[in-house]
């Protein structure tokens, strides 16, 4: 929980009827579809969306598609004309927007990683270009790595144009350690900080995190919240915790099979649980909605015919 200050201007203090209100107004505003929508419609349906003033954790296993997932919830919503920040302590603004960039274009991304095919990936990004325009998405790198460095981004977008709608830090494992603290603590005290900033500037926050190790020992290796790596304070302080499991990676009957789950481990404000299917194109960095039950799928890695949602 944010720690208590002594600034006016961010006391609360209001009569209960004040708040009553508030909460009527806000209520009378809600529609049929999540004001922060994560663009894949199971997902919608189990968490409806993102939510201001909360934080959310995205964990996976390194390579297992946590930043793509990021990226594509960015896309949508900065597509829905939201402003998004996307911190990130792994990556140059450069990398990030080249794998936008192959998620919009739906290409092979190893391919041009190599040299190959730059021409036509070029031209396909032509048509595209109305849309920078309107996009507000913004990539950060080189800073955030503090809680000193974080707040003062946010505050200086504060000056100059407004507080995002949505805040992406990936990922929280390589956060510098502050003076004097051991990584569980200073993980602790950056997601305290997160928290702060969502319920200051009403805004939600999205964290990634890895996985640790021990999730391969587990049932299936299904990853749990006792998996996360680095801290308790991830589990603790999330409103949301999804993990991502990728169930046939590694498998040596399945190498790399189609079987891919978002697992929704915590809920503060509605039921855990729920394991959503979804398809994951590694080449094209792009999650795909399914309407098949997983469980379904055929033996030798093929899907039958289902409804793919960009």
């Amino acid at each position: 929980m944010p720690e208590p200050t002594a600034s006016p201007a961010h006391l609360r203090i209001q009569p209960l009827g004040v708040i009553v209100q508030e909460v009527i107004d806000d209520l009378k505003q809600r529609g049929t579809t999540p004001e922060l929508p994560t663009g894949i419609p199971l997902l919608d349906d189990a968490i409806w969306g993102l939510h201001r003033s909360e934080l959310t954790v995205i964990a996976a296993r390194p390579g297992e598609g946590k930043t793509s997932l990021c990226l594509q919830l960015c896309r949508h919503l900065a597509d829905q004309g939201r402003r998004v920040l996307f911190v990130s302590l792994e990556m140059t603004r450069h990398q990030l927007t080249e794998r936008l960039l192959v998620q919009m274009t739906q290409t092979d991304a190893w391919p041009l990683r190599r040299g190959q095919g730059t021409a036509e990936f070029i031209a396909k990004l032509e048509p595209l270009k109305p849309i920078w325009g309107r996009f507000n998405l913004r990539f950060v790198d080189g800073t955030g790595y503090t809680i000193e460095q974080m707040r003062h981004l946010v505050n200086q977008l504060e000056a100059h144009g407004g507080t995002p709608d949505v805040l992406v830090v990936d990922f929280i494992q390589l956060i510098a350690l502050e003076s004097g603290l051991q990584r569980f603590d200073a993980i602790a005290e950056y997601l305290r900080m997160l928290k702060e900033l969502a319920m200051l500037h009403r805004m939600a926050v999205v964290v990634c995190s890895q996985v640790n190790r021990e999730a391969s020992k587990n049932k299936n290796k299904r990853p749990t919240l006792g998996n996360l790596k680095g801290s308790g304070a991830l589990e603790e302080l999330a409103d949301q915790v999804i993990m991502c499991w990728w169930e046939e990676l590694g498998s040596e009957e399945k190498p790399k099979g189609l079987k891919y789950w978002f697992l929704v481990e915590k809920q503060r404000h509605g039921p855990p649980g729920q394991m959503i299917p979804v398809r994951f194109d590694p080449h094209r960095l792009t999650f795909h909605a399914v309407e098949e039950e997983v469980a379904n799928w055929h033996e030798d890695g093929k899907p039958p015919e289902v409804v793919v949602t960009d």
